[in-house]
């Protein structure tokens, strides 16, 4: 007989036992995911020919196993026209859900290439594959007298316990490349899953994948030289579920050097503070940040969140050092 009281442990249960699980999963450092922020920012951006991507997430270290998300895209810029990419995603939900995304990308800037500014459309043709390791799932059948057993029966009907479903997400994105104005704006709509495919396990119950609905913006300020300001925010929305994050990231130059610190904060509505720190330089980007959990689960986390780190890369075909651009990404 297992002992289930674990509030997590409940709610996984209860989301295997509808077939399904709805929600995505986000980053606090978004803005450094762009390929998967928004399909548009495929491509857009300036002084280097290819861009490479890495993302990596582990939250909830405190509990028995972690929720760890993992991430990979690497895209080419053509003729400040074209944009195409790679992406690959891979959450996985304390060894009890494992969900995989792999796709292609492409976006069209649809103005001048030789304006101060952008606007692209963009689209994702991809495949979403969710397993779940049905050794580790009890149902409501299994609770008795206050405890989950699993050699009871579950009463279920499985579907092989994996899912393999297409994708497809599209989005508009702008963002202001004027190297001579102190504040360059930017913004992005995008909407996820618009096939809103069936994603249950049960061969008795049909459950879509919600559409998810993702609108950011902000701007980077030039309050002196070598010292930038990004104000931004990000608000989503995939069925009944709401996230908002608002923060602030700077940028301030160290003498000298073609390097520069990076600090930044910000609060994701009703769950985190997060903090974060890291490096800039012309061709790269490295940032960790610390989530402080602050929602109902900091009682049985014990106010632990997540850690996450991102690489950004922009190179060269002819490797020369990228020039300083007037975008924050």
């Amino acid at each position: 007989m297992k002992n289930m009281n674990s509030p997590l442990a409940m709610v996984l249960a209860m989301c295997v036992g509808t077939g399904a699980f709805a929600q995505d999963a986000h980053l606090s450092q978004y803005e450094a995911a762009p390929n998967t922020l928004n399909p548009a920012l495929t491509g857009m951006y300036e002084n280097a020919d290819f861009r490479m991507t890495s993302n990596v997430r582990s939250q909830w270290n405190s509990l028995t196993s972690a929720f760890l998300t993992t991430g990979f895209a690497y895209d080419v810029s053509l003729q400040k026209r074209f944009g195409a990419g790679l992406y690959m995603t891979n959450y996985n939900m304390a060894g009890i859900l494992n969900t995989f995304q792999l796709g292609l990308s492409g976006a069209y800037n649809v103005s001048d290439p030789k304006a101060h500014h952008t606007l692209s459309v963009g689209l994702q043709l991809g495949m979403v594959y969710k397993k779940v390791n049905t050794q580790q799932l009890l149902w409501d059948e299994q609770y008795n007298d206050g405890y989950f057993d699993s050699d009871l029966p579950s009463g279920e009907v499985l579907q092989r316990g994996a899912r393999l479903m297409p994708d497809i997400s599209a989005g508009i994105a702008y963002r202001s490349t004027h190297a001579r104005k102190r504040v360059n704006p930017f913004g992005n709509f995008a909407m996820f899953h618009v096939t809103t495919p069936n994603e249950s396990i049960l061969r008795t119950t049909k459950s879509d994948l919600p559409i998810r609905f993702s609108v950011n913006g902000g701007a980077r300020i030039e309050v002196a030289t070598g010292i930038f300001l990004t104000p931004m925010a990000l608000y989503m929305l995939q069925g009944k579920d709401q996230l908002i994050n608002a923060g602030l990231l700077s940028e301030i130059g160290i003498m000298g050097t073609t390097y520069s610190a990076v600090v930044g904060c910000s609060y994701r509505v009703r769950d985190a503070i997060i903090a974060q720190v890291g490096l800039k330089h012309n061709n790269a980007a490295f940032r960790f940040s610390y989530d402080v959990n602050v929602s109902s689960l900091k009682n049985y986390t014990r106010k632990n969140g997540a850690f996450e780190f991102s690489i950004l890369y922009y190179g060269t075909h002819s490797g020369r050092q990228r020039r300083m651009t007037s975008s924050a990404f």
